[in-house]
């Protein structure tokens, strides 16, 4: 027979750590911009500028009304 997984504080630190990174991240785009990002992520060689531009090309695009 399986065994039930307990929750424990650890499991809840995880979920809860996550969420806090992930509202400070999206905090961090939306006041400095995803463009600004990429640039300096391109800029110090920590993407290659291909995938940057693939990058920007998605994130310019505008959605066509259908």
């Amino acid at each position: 027979m399986p065994e039930e997984r307990k929750i424990d504080g650890k499991d809840i630190g995880f979920i809860v750590g996550g969420a806090i990174v992930g509202a400070i991240a999206g905090y961090m785009i939306k006041k400095i911009g995803i463009k600004n990002i990429i640039n300096l992520l391109k800029a110090k060689d920590i993407i290659s500028p291909t995938i940057a531009n693939l990058i920007n090309e998605f994130t310019t695009k505008e959605k066509s009304e259908e």
